[in-house]
This record gives C-alpha cells, structure tokens and sequence, in this order.
C-alpha cells in the first residue's frame, strides 16, 4: 500500500504540478516569441517611416558638386577617346625610349606623379640559373640535375604593367534596435526632431581603409514593454518548469537509497535539497524557477531607438597587360614592381596617354564602371596606379629537350610549368 502511496506522489510531482505552474506562472523560456518587439509597436519617426528591424540602405542626397564631376568625367572620358588614335604614334615611341609614364589630371584630383621608368635590370645566365635552382630546392621531388646542366640560349626581357583603381565609398542603413532599459534620460522626439541619416556627422579614421560604425540617431528613443516576458522581467525555467527543483536521478525520487552493506539511508545527492527528499535543487534558475529574461536583462523594459550602421569599403579593380600569354595575372599581382603613375582625388579622370593603349582603354572603362557601381553609396575618393614588373623569358636546351621558363617581379621569381624533372625519381638525381 505504501508502495502505490509513493508512486502517486510522485506522479503529481512530476506530471501535474509541472503542467499547473508552466501555464498559469507566466511566459516559460521555451515558448515561441518574436525575435523583437511589434513593429506597429515603434513610434513614428518623421524621415524614417519606412524603416524596420532589418537594415535598409539609404542612398545619399543628390548634389550639384557630385552631378558637374560627372558632367567633367563625361567630357574627359570623349576627349580621352578622340585624343587616343592621334597620340598612338606619340606613345610608341615613349615606350621605345623608356619614358612610359603619362596620364591626365581633371578638376578636384591631386596632380598625379608621373615617374621616369627605369630601365629594366639585366637577367644574365648565372642569374637566371641561380633562380631556377632556388625555385627546384623548394620542392622536395624535383631533381636538380636539369638546372644545373641545362643550356642556358635566348633571354628576351619583357616588361608587364599592373593598373590598379581603388573607389573608396560611404554606405548607410537604418534599422530599428533595441536594448534593455533600466532607468535614465531617454533621447526621444520630445528633445528635438530627428537628423536624417546622411545628416548625422561621421568621419573614416583613414582614407580606403575598411570599416564600419553603428551610431544611435538622436531623438529617435522611446520605453517600451519587454515584448519577451511581457514586464515581467523573468520567464519560467525550462529545465523544472517553473518548480524550482527536479527529480532526483539517484534516488528515482524516494530519497532513501542504501549503503555498501544494504542499510538504508537518506539519498546523499538530494539530502540538502531545499525543497525536500527526493527533489534536487534546479541549477539552471538556483531553485527559484525563473530565469532572467535576456531582451530586458531582468529590467521588464527595453529602450527602442533607431541604429544607423555606417560602412567605408575600398573597392578595388584591376587589369593586367603582360606581352607573355603564359605567365599567369595572379604570379604579376604577387611580386614588386615599379610604381610608374599614381594619382589620387576626390574624383578622377581615366587615362588618356599612357604608353600602351590598352591601359588606356582599361582606365577609361574601370573608371566609367566605379563611378556607377555604387549608385546608393557616396564616393568620398578615388586613385589610380600603374606598376611595371620585369618578366623575363629564358629559353634552354636539356638532353635535346627545348623548353623555357620565366623569371618575374624584382624577386625573380620562377615560372616553370615545363621544367623536365619533376617527378620522385628526380630526387635521386643530385
């Protein structure tokens, strides 16, 4: 009889009394609930009536500066183009006499520097074996045999140019926010009517260096009802719905076990228990049945305000014109080389006399496409640059094998996707 008396004691414990107090002691942890508060909710915010708890891009206002930059691009962009086949002849014989460095400024840039090309370092035969050989000691299973003995013939020495243009641009969101409230000055409509976003001063700690700031706009914030506990400031645990305690695993609830010896004692896991034998004190919520609400942090208030995430991106784009088709874009943009032109402003206009051409054309449409590409963003600046690198195409004879390989940037780094040993068994060859 004593025996059923437990097991019903225990089935209210554990069944009824959990179902009672998880629907009739408030919000319980596990409960679904939104992620933020109602968005008919947020007071309305003159300038921001579109806004909601998802980001959204604000273009920035039009402006008279910004559309006669435009207007002057356009119009160095046509001269560029008709002056383009009269000073083709011109820039064929700068790049034959070594002075390959031109450009054109526009309104608002800085005067670019244009730097006399040097002329490019001779590769000797010693110098190219030499690189090989450092280039083959990197890779364990390429034998050495073939650059220590290889016929060393033609060494034609060629030079790649790098353009580069970086945009560096300003993006802002609006978004609606929230944080927990307890207590203080709030920054509502009542102080003054809101700036709007692009009104709001913020300045990049440098120029085309990522980054991004999350700014608080003013008088924008108000006092809401937690939307999760709904002022209560707690939820029900969900390890003990809500009791404070759970069923002792030990003991199954009884609260009596036994010894080594099979006399019987009081359970040893939930003899301290607070709520009684049988019962283990909840460790998630200290016994007390409620956890802290984590929107309103325990205060049953939130502070919504509007955030205003601002983004500074350097955009980057780049073309590559190398005489020698084999050489990789990726192995030029890796190595030094020599800055030849740079040139940097608020807007800037493409090139229009660079040695080779098709610089030229690729300026004139990077520039055209960065002035474009970001229509809901605000350039703050913009530059350009050239780099040359040396490449240099040796040729050789191995065992009556022809072949050749490449040397480039002042590293001399090697490109040798045809060297003739690099298999295992080359390693035995020393």
């Amino acid at each position: 009889m004593n025996r059923w008396l437990i097991y019903v004691v225990v089935f209210i414990d554990f069944f009824c009394i959990p179902f009672v107090s998880g629907h009739s002691g408030g919000v319980q942890e596990d409960d679904v609930a939104p992620s933020a508060p109602p968005l008919d909710h947020m007071d309305q915010v003159y300038g921001y009536e579109t806004t909601s708890f998802d980001a959204v891009c604000v273009p920035p206002p039009p402006s008279l500066s910004e559309w006669e930059e435009d207007q002057q691009l356009q119009l160095e962009q046509q001269k560029s183009r008709a002056d383009g086949e009269k000073k083709e002849q011109q820039s064929e014989q700068q790049m034959a006499q070594g002075d390959g460095a031109g450009g054109c400024s526009g309104t608002g840039a800085t005067s670019p520097s244009r730097i006399q090309i040097a002329d490019l370092p001779p590769v000797s035969e010693v110098d190219a074996r030499n690189a090989l050989l450092g280039m083959v000691t990197e890779h364990c299973c390429w034998g050495r045999s073939a650059a220590r003995h290889m016929s060393i013939g033609k060494i034609l020495s060629s030079s790649a140019f790098h353009y580069e243009i970086q945009t560096f641009t300003e993006k802002r969101e609006t978004s609606w926010a929230f944080m927990p409230h307890g207590g203080g000055e709030v920054d509502g409509p009542r102080c003054g009517p809101a700036p709007r976003p692009w009104d709001i001063p913020a300045d990049p700690t440098d120029l085309f260096r990522s980054e991004m700031k999350v700014l608080q706009v003013p008088h924008t914030a108000s006092v809401k009802t937690c939307h999760r506990c709904r002022g209560a400031g707690s939820l029900l645990c969900q390890e003990c719905h809500g009791k404070g305690w759970t069923r002792c695993l030990s003991c199954h609830g009884d609260g009596w076990g036994s010894d080594s010896a099979g006399n019987k004692e009081r359970c040893f896991f939930c003899q301290s228990s607070t709520h009684g034998r049988g019962r283990q004190d909840c460790l998630k919520c200290n016994a007390k049945g409620r956890v802290a609400c984590p929107p309103c942090d325990s205060y049953g208030q939130i502070r919504c305000y509007i955030s205003l995430t601002i983004t500074w991106k350097a955009n980057t784009s780049e073309h590559i014109v190398a005489k020698c088709s084999s050489l990789p874009e990726d192995l030029i943009r890796q190595v030094s080389g020599q800055v030849v032109y740079e040139e940097e402003g608020p807007r800037i206009p493409p090139l229009n006399h660079f040695a080779d051409p098709t610089i030229n054309l690729a300026s004139t449409q990077l520039v055209l496409n960065h002035n474009r590409q970001w229509p809901d963003q605000r350039i703050l600046a913009q530059r350009q640059q050239v780099r040359m690198v040396p490449v240099t195409e040796v040729h050789y004879t191995w065992k009556r094998r022809t072949g050749k390989f490449y040397l480039y940037g002042y590293e001399h780094k090697v490109y040798a996707p045809d060297y003739p040993q690099t298999c295992c068994w080359g390693c035995s060859i020393l």
